[in-house]
């Protein structure tokens, strides 16, 4: 009787050990998979909000799209003119990754201190875009009775726009004075001006080659001895909470998947 007893007693107290030691591995492994899922929404959590040109909207959000996929988070775009996010950064605007499509601009919010340095993202060049028959090759945006539409030279695609007819005005001052005869606009951004000759406002307009192929107007190409190269900058904010992810993103835009999709869009 003593012996029965004795091996109950053992086989009770391996019962035991045994749910205890498999207590002690769901914990750890639910210990294991909750860290993994929260890790998993923590990343999902993380957003980054780029401040975006208007020329640069539709190949950012293929960019961002990627990046979103492979690290787990989320990007938002705010999307308008160069010179119009200046403005709002400086209001106290929300920002982590600044996007400039002009030089002058990239450069203002480095001195004062909004960026420590930025790099050359894309460039591209300049190209007519014409909603009417008139305007079948360059010289024609020069003869009389041809309205052209330009953007001012406050915005980036107007002050490349600017160095495009200076070039003319250097190497042809008659071809020059004929174009600028055309001119009935400045617009104040590249929406504008391609919306303008889009409503049949104008017959052309300047904008850059990577606009005009996603435009559906007629294409007229602009000799390189008067086209200019249109430069894109990038940078990130210092003051940025998320400065980890934003740096992934900046090295992210020089991997081979993203100079595929700019490629794919018309940039060099």
């Amino acid at each position: 009787m003593k012996i029965r007893s004795k091996w109950i007693k053992l086989f009770v107290i391996s019962i035991f050990v045994i749910a205890v030691l498999v207590a002690a591995l769901f914990c750890t492994y639910s210990r294991f998979a909750f860290s993994k899922t929260t890790k998993a929404q923590s990343s999902k959590n993380d957003k980054l909000v780029l401040f975006v040109p208007n020329t640069l909207e539709a190949v950012i959000e293929k960019i961002a799209d990627q990046f979103e996929k492979e690290k787990n988070c989320k990007i938002e775009m705010n999307v308008a003119g160069t010179h119009v996010l200046v403005t709002q950064l400086k209001s106290g605007a929300s920002c982590d990754i600044f996007f400039s499509a002009d030089k002058r601009y990239i450069d203002e919010i480095k001195g004062k201190r909004y960026i420590n340095s930025y790099l050359t993202f894309a460039k591209t060049t300049l190209a007519i875009v014409s909603s009417s028959k008139k305007v079948k090759s360059f010289e024609d945006i020069s003869k009389k009775g041809v309205k052209l539409c330009i953007a001012d030279p406050v915005s980036p695609i107007g002050m490349w726009t600017q160095q495009f007819l200076n070039k003319v005005k250097s190497k042809d001052p008659a071809l020059y004075k004929k174009i600028l005869q055309n001119v009935i606009s400045q617009e104040f951004q590249i929406t504008d001006v391609i919306q303008k000759v889009k409503a049949m406002q104008a017959d052309a307009g300047v904008v850059y080659f990577t606009d005009a192929i996603n435009s559906k107007l007629g294409i007229v190409s602009i000799p390189d001895e008067y086209n200019v190269q249109a430069y894109h900058y990038v940078g990130v904010i210092k003051t940025s909470e998320k400065n980890r992810l934003a740096k992934e993103f900046i090295k992210f835009l020089s991997s081979k998947k993203v100079k595929a999709i700019l490629k794919s869009a018309g940039y060099e």
